[in-house]
């Protein structure tokens, strides 16, 4: 899946994560009605909010930061901030409301978390601003080993 071509800017990055939880919430919407109810639909908006609200903050603020400048640290920094997004809401969310169980919220957010996550991976790697070496860092001696 190549995304590099038609998501160049910031904005169209975060479009792109933002129209596939989109996507994977009316995809998902009738399985989670079917299962749980309008329990279902809750849980299922939770778990789309979760992921793709990190996913898009990740995205817009790669040009910002020094980060920007290498994919890998990109991508570990993107799956910290969904890591613990994720987890410290999920936490607070089963307290709040313990209603939402397995079937009603968490399922959907492993399905959620899985394909936005790759979804930002594949955005992260294709970006302008992330390159996987910095011109400023390469050896001295990596134009004579060509």
């Amino acid at each position: 899946m190549n995304l590099n071509h038609t998501t160049q800017s910031p904005m169209r990055r975060c479009g792109v994560l933002t129209a596939t939880g989109v996507a994977l919430w009316i995809l998902l919407a009738g399985p989670a009605y079917w299962l749980a109810g309008r329990l279902g639909f809750e849980g299922l908006t939770y778990s789309a909010l979760l992921c793709v609200v990190p996913g898009c903050v990740l995205i817009l603020a790669i040009p910002f930061f020094g980060f920007a400048q290498n994919k890998a640290y990109a991508f570990l920094v993107g799956s910290g901030l969904r890591m613990f997004v994720v987890l410290v809401v999920t936490l607070v969310l089963h307290e709040v409301r313990a209603d939402l169980g397995l079937k009603e919220f968490l399922s959907w957010l492993v399905v959620f978390y899985s394909v936005t996550l790759l979804v930002e991976t594949l955005l992260i790697v294709g970006s302008p601003e992330a390159s996987t070496v910095n011109s400023e860092s390469k050896p001295a001696g990596s134009a004579m080993a060509r």
